[in-house]
């Protein structure tokens, strides 16, 4: 990125102690700014539109965590929660018309209590996942277990002055299973922006604010569309039973991709009907029992793309995809390039 100016007339607002970023012409258009509220906490607005699809080793600057809001894009919509913990990040990004989002980054000592709260939310069958992912990656950087609390854990891997940099990847330190798991966890967690949210992130960018009293008019309205992502993951929620028997129907498609029951046969073995299973997806998931076993399929051949030498064709069997024209076709549709020039990126950045 090209440090940017913040008399840039496609800012919304800005301040000379804002830092503004113009996106390589030769790879997108558009900018993302940088507003510090305090030190360890920094609002961020993106606009950007890629002419191409492009893969990028996406290394995050520091340890942080991010709750994110897309407003256009392919997410539009949707709020998630990322945590950046300075691993590499080989990301691919499909040619788009435009993507403008907003995002709030909390680094130590503020991301403690916000990563706890986020921990809080997570339903009791959900929570192990996280705890067990910041475990592996504790064992990673440090080669033995923590022996701790989840927040001490939390605070020694956040914090930058102790923790090594990795060269690894996520789909290289972690295993198929967890990596299968926090994947779907993440489709739980991307929670629909309510009109509350839709409200608060009009008020950020539309700020008629100057000085010191827009930083604090900022830092107040980011924290409360934080906070109304956090009461979001409460509401979303279903009922103990219902919820249940999408937990059970999730895991049996995660584990049977290639010969997965039928919707009547998966609702009978999780004791539901096929129309409250339906129903129980599109909130949990935001789509259909087999459009979560596609996002299953892509997602596994997107781990085993980047960490096996298997052909593509032996990727696609493996997730199961009965050709591998058909592979192809369903990975380029959602990632925009075939699985083979993925492939080849992904190893050359590796290398």
């Amino acid at each position: 990125n090209i440090p940017g100016s913040s008399e840039d007339p496609r800012l919304l607002h800005c301040d000379p102690s804002d830092i503004v970023f113009i996106h390589p012409k030769d790879i997108c258009q558009g900018y993302s700014q940088e507003i510090w509220l305090q030190d360890d906490i920094c609002l961020v607005i993106i606009d950007r539109t890629l002419p191409r699809s492009v893969m990028i080793d996406r290394h995050t600057s520091g340890t942080s965590i991010e709750f994110e809001f897309e407003l256009t894009g392919s997410q539009a919509g949707y709020s998630y929660f990322f945590p950046h913990l300075d691993t590499r990040n080989l990301a691919f990004l499909s040619a788009s018309k435009r993507t403008f989002k907003v995002e709030v980054f909390f680094k130590l000592p503020a991301l403690t209590n916000y990563f706890q709260a986020f921990i809080d939310r997570l339903t009791p069958q959900k929570k192990p996942i996280v705890e067990r992912f910041l475990q592996i990656i504790y064992r990673y950087y440090y080669g033995c277990g923590t022996g701790r609390t989840t927040t001490a854990t939390i605070n020694q891997l956040f914090d930058p002055a102790i923790k090594p940099y990795s060269y690894l990847t996520f789909e290289q330190i972690l295993s198929n299973a967890l990596y299968s798991e926090l994947r779907a966890l993440g489709y739980e967690l991307s929670c629909p922006i309510t009109p509350a949210m839709g409200s608060v992130i009009e008020q950020i960018l539309s700020c008629p604010y100057s000085g010191a009293t827009r930083r604090t008019y900022l830092k107040q309205k980011a924290l409360e569309l934080v906070n109304l992502y956090l009461d979001a993951m409460l509401e979303l929620r279903l009922e103990d039973d219902d919820l249940s028997c999408v937990y059970q129907a999730e895991a049996i498609l995660r584990e049977n991709m290639v010969n997965p029951p039928t919707l009547e046969n998966l609702a009978k073995q999780v004791g539901t009907n096929r129309r409250k299973l339906n129903e129980g997806f599109r909130t949990v998931y935001k789509t259909t029992p087999f459009g979560y076993l596609r996002n299953c399929r892509l997602n596994q051949a997107n781990w085993l793309l980047m960490t096996s030498e298997l052909s593509i064709g032996e990727v696609g069997a493996a997730v199961g995809y009965t050709s591998r024209s058909r592979f192809a076709s369903a990975f380029r549709q959602r990632s925009g390039v075939n699985p083979k020039a993925f492939q080849l990126q992904a190893w050359q950045y590796a290398s």
